[in-house]
């Protein structure tokens, strides 16, 4: 394979680096984007220099974002919102499952969708489907206005990017509020929350904004490689129910239901983080450089 070494820095001193073969690069009006192509994890999505997925195990991501909240629930998932996903692997899970009526998916970047349809097509052929209603624009201003006019939906999807850039928006507190009030009664938001290990404020950030407005806050984990070590999910509910147990004996991938079980199971020093974690309401913004 022709090509060059690129890296990602992970954390202090830690930086994954790929062979790669440049397939698609743009700067589009919010971010950097490229599109890799490497031989081991195929073709990958890069924004501003942070790895938002590779082919060889999106499923992971993407079925844990997903499959956690709709099987953790008591009742089946009709309706759902989407902020973030332009890769569409978080619209396929949802669109997976039969019970779901409608989708709402609310996505800034334009750009970021159209190379993703482009280059990685196997990730999601739903694009059509009826359920959808795509919006292209700002995940922020939509649930604000949907708060104000009543919508509610049974599971909400924050498949954003970390906080920087666009997305800190996304995790400040008027946002959390305005979540609350989009979600059913038994209603249930996911927030992708980080790498603990490199970003360690920014699980208990989102814990905290989630216990702001809501009752029932819990995390959960997955281990997708390409990110550089396990991935924390902040999940909550409206009614303050559990999400630990699955109502399900759905396979999938990487998902089934003793995964889902375990993934609740938090090592202690992820624990630590939670609890030694002072609050003072400012976004743990993190950076990242690319070589």
């Amino acid at each position: 394979m022709t090509g060059y070494w690129w890296s990602e820095r992970i954390g202090p001193g830690f930086a994954h680096s790929y062979q790669v073969e440049l397939l698609y690069e743009e700067r589009t009006p919010y971010q950097h984007l490229f599109v890799f192509k490497t031989p081991l994890w195929g073709r990958a999505l890069v924004l501003d220099g942070v790895v938002q997925l590779t082919l060889a195990d999106e499923y992971i991501y993407h079925e844990m974002m997903v499959h956690v909240p709709f099987l953790g629930r008591k009742r089946p998932v009709r309706s759902a919102l989407i902020i973030g996903g332009a890769d569409g692997g978080t619209l396929r899970e949802v669109l997976s499952h039969e019970s779901v009526e409608r989708v709402v998916m609310v996505e800034l970047d334009r750009q970021v969708l159209v190379a993703c349809q482009k280059y990685m097509p196997e990730v999601c052929q739903c694009w059509d489907d009826p359920r959808l209603e795509l919006i292209i624009g700002d995940g922020a201003k939509y649930v604000e206005e949907a708060a104000s006019r009543g919508e509610q939906f049974d599971c909400i999807l924050l498949d954003s990017t970390d906080p920087v850039g666009p997305a800190i928006c996304l995790f400040e507190r008027p946002f959390h509020e305005n979540i609350a009030k989009c979600l059913a009664d038994d209603g249930v938001v996911v927030r992708q929350s980080g790498l603990p290990r490199t970003m360690p404020k920014v699980m208990p950030f989102v814990m905290k904004r989630f216990e702001d407005v809501m009752p029932g806050v819990q995390v959960y984990r997955a281990p997708v490689a390409a990110y550089g070590d396990e991935m924390a999910f902040v999940i909550a509910t409206k009614d303050g129910a559990s999400c630990a147990l699955p109502n399900s004996n759905l396979v999938g991938r990487y998902y089934n239901p003793e995964c889902h079980k375990a993934a609740f199971s938090l090592p202690t020093w992820w624990k630590r983080l939670i609890d030694e974690y002072e609050d003072d309401g400012t976004v743990p913004i993190e950076t990242v450089d690319c070589f």
